[in-house]
């Protein structure tokens, strides 16, 4: 494989990075180093497969996080303590690739855990995949008017039904704000998703594509599957990295040490999607999530199995198996990357677009737009 194909026009176009080494050094693999690796090290599909027919009801084998803590630290974390990790992720090295100074402003950005107040469908989606028993815990509320007291009342012998209570009876003379204080202790213990109508609908379409899907297999792939865990290590550069895939998976339970990773998506088909995942560099992720997934539980694992989920109509999964060549070209970049943030860091030097200039250019790039551009159709006459 030739290294050209493994980065896009607008990554080599017009590269200088005469500051610094591992840079230059992208230049002279663009000149035609080729990259080979073993093809067998990667499963072949059909590996799993074999494995699933013939151990489809076997009871999984429970994953323990501290028995996969070899070279590093295996542990389901809360998402806020990931996040405050000072250790490489797959999105800093994304930034590293555009440039030293686009990593340096993603690293140093605190980021807060999302906040489940809200209902997301996607993020829903996203847990419910991972954790089914939540398709039950969604209902709708009825539509009460909150102005009076008939309509807390209502609200709240609403919420003692789900928690199996008989409807409670209040005094005429009790104050609607005192009503509405015994309704928020309700709503604030509730175990329930209340949704809209029109979500429950989609709800419960989804939660109908994942039991049918292929007749089963998503939940089976994700049978005594470890979900949301992170993992904390050492690259054999020195570099401190974590990652913190949707779930994994082992050979005990699905016939391969695999990543599973699990994405929404608003495209239409699997060529949209397979665009998308391209433009948002996922195989820099799925590359070092299992690199990373290697080196500290000492496993191989050599799987990524993407479920994706439409969030637009028909709302459609799709579970697909990763390309070794997509996972290789991944690893490169994941590497190459870690190169740039470590001689950034070690020089203390963070260039922005001005490296993508000749030398002594002073920050002035000599554009060209993409072939492309040249491509418009001339006017033709008409008949």
């Amino acid at each position: 494989m030739d290294i050209r194909d493994l980065l896009d026009d607008e990554d080599l176009d017009g590269l200088d990075f005469s500051s610094l080494q591992t840079l230059n050094r992208m230049q002279n693999i663009s000149a035609g180093i080729e990259l080979d690796y073993d093809k067998g090290s990667y499963p072949p599909l059909e590996t799993m497969l074999d494995f699933i027919r013939v151990n489809w009801d076997k009871k999984s084998v429970n994953i323990d996080p501290e028995s996969l803590s070899v070279n590093g630290i295996c542990v389901q974390d809360d998402m806020q303590t990931y996040l405050d990790s000072p250790c490489i992720s797959s999105g800093n090295k994304k930034e590293a690739l555009k440039s030293p100074l686009a990593f340096l402003v993603n690293y140093e950005e605190k980021l807060p855990a999302k906040s489940g107040k809200h209902f997301e469908l996607g993020t829903f989606a996203h847990l419910a995949f991972l954790e089914p028993s939540l398709f039950e815990k969604v209902i709708v509320a009825p539509d009460c008017n909150l102005v009076y007291k008939e309509g807390v009342i209502q609200m709240i012998n609403f919420y003692r039904e789900l928690e199996g209570k008989e409807n409670a009876v209040f005094s005429k003379d009790r104050k609607i704000d005192d009503l509405r204080k015994i309704l928020q202790a309700y709503q604030d213990r509730c175990n329930h998703q209340i949704i809209q109508p029109e979500h429950k609908v989609i709800i419960d379409l989804i939660k109908h594509h994942y039991y049918t899907y292929g007749n089963g297999i998503i939940s089976r792939i994700l049978k005594g599957a470890l979900v949301e865990v992170s993992m904390y290590g050492k690259e054999t550069n020195g570099l401190d990295v974590r990652i913190r895939p949707d779930a994994i998976n082992l050979k005990e339970n699905i016939g391969v040490d695999a990543i599973i990773s699990f994405k929404t998506s608003r495209a239409d088909t699997l060529s949209k999607f397979y665009y998308d995942c391209a433009k948002l560099q996922y195989e820099v992720s799925e590359g070092m999530y299992q690199d990373v997934a290697t080196s500290v539980t000492g496993r191989n694992f050599n799987v990524t199995i993407m479920i994706m989920l439409q969030t637009v109509p028909p709302y459609q999964p799709a579970v697909i198996w990763w390309d070794p060549d997509d996972i290789e070209i991944g690893k490169y970049k994941s590497n190459l990357a870690s190169s740039i943030i470590l001689e950034s860091m070690e020089n203390k030097y963070y260039p922005g677009f001005d490296i993508k200039a000749e030398s002594g250019n002073y920050g002035i790039i000599k554009g060209k737009l993409p072939l492309w551009a040249g491509k418009e159709e001339l006017p033709t006459a008409s008949e």
